[in-house]
């Protein structure tokens, strides 16, 4: 019952937050701000590129040391 409360609770929050996401044009934004990138296709492919590694960066770096 537990379990099955934070999944709810998951779905419920991420379906408020795309709601909310929409309703203030966030996907256009997103979509303005990596259509203006200089270098165009080369330009989208470094951002994605670092923000992966910044991603994947911080979740390696936030687990606890195994012992």
């Amino acid at each position: 019952m537990k379990l099955t409360s934070f999944v709810v609770f998951i779905l419920i929050g991420s379906t408020v937050f795309s709601l909310v996401f929409r309703g203030v044009d966030g996907d256009r934004w997103v979509e303005q701000l990596l259509t203006q990138l200089p270098a165009e296709r080369l330009g989208f492919l470094v951002v994605v590129n670092l923000l992966v590694f910044v991603l994947a960066f911080f979740s390696t770096f936030s687990r606890s040391p195994s012992s």
